[in-house]
């Protein structure tokens, strides 16, 4: 049985299982409506990201304040990875499903990918949504709409132990801003056969932490785990106490990332 097209599909139909009655029914379609379809039509602008930055920001300062009211035991540190875990591609593209929004998403012709495994579209529509709620509703009507999907999910929420301090290090400075950290080689000691390298990893320009390692993928893992370290976002208060323990780490960082090799 074939699936009917979003195109012909009734926006209404969704919004009204949701509770919502439009203003301007115009701006949710925008939020619906992937930038291919601007080649397709001939058009620009008229797609759902600009609306998608807006609702970022309104996610972000909800699940901020939810992750502070409901886990007053928790360091800034560890409410900084809480929310990271919730405003991230997965989590934020699972509330997408489970409200049908793939359904209804537009898309162009040279959009091949089917939207059910588009993470990333639907995590920005998942945005856009919210974006195109809080200029059609109000703050109020949004930020009690973002609430009721996280709050039960943060509350019951624990901060999860990854493998990869690199990438724990990378998701908890993203819950914040956009920017990425940046890594950058301090020094490089000893003979060829015996490299040391000691490497900073940065954010907005501010050091976060170092550490040295026998090559510079090495010294970053042992940077970022005392980044983690500093924000108290790790259990373990030492840095790796051998190039074998790191290693191991960088190994799991390889497998997940496929960088092996590299």
């Amino acid at each position: 049985m074939n699936e009917t097209p979003a195109e012909d599909k009734d926006l209404r139909v969704l919004l009204q299982s949701l509770g919502i009655v439009p203003h301007d029914l115009l701006i949710y379609e925008m939020a619906f409506t992937h930038s291919s379809c601007n080649g397709m039509n001939r058009v620009s602008h008229e797609d759902y990201e600009r609306l998608e930055f807006l609702g970022d920001s309104v996610i972000g300062l909800v699940t901020a304040e939810l992750c502070f009211v409901r886990h007053p035991e928790m360091e800034q540190g560890e409410l900084s990875m809480l929310k990271a875990q919730f405003i991230r591609t997965e989590s934020e593209s699972h509330y997408a499903l489970v409200m049908h929004f793939d359904e209804y998403i537009r898309v162009g012709t040279s959009f091949l990918i089917p939207l059910k495994e588009a993470a990333h579209v639907l995590e920005d529509v998942f945005e856009s949504f919210i974006g195109a709620l809080y200029l059609d509703q109000g703050r109020e009507y949004a930020y009690q709409f973002v609430r009721r999907i996280f709050e039960k999910d943060i509350e019951e929420a624990e901060v999860l132990e990854e493998s990869n301090p690199k990438s724990n290090l990378q998701e908890a400075m993203q819950a914040e801003k956009k920017e990425a950290v940046v890594y950058k080689t301090l020094s490089e000691e000893g003979p060829a056969h015996a490299r040391s390298y000691t490497c900073g990893v940065y954010f907005e320009g501010t050091e976060l932490g170092r550490g040295t390692g026998s090559s510079k993928q090495l010294a970053e893992v042992a940077a970022a785990k005392a980044a983690l370290h500093a924000l108290s976002l790790d259990q373990d208060p030492t840095l790796f106490s051998s190039p074998n323990e790191a290693a191991k780490v960088l190994e799991r960082y390889d497998e997940d990332y496929g960088t092996k090799g590299h």
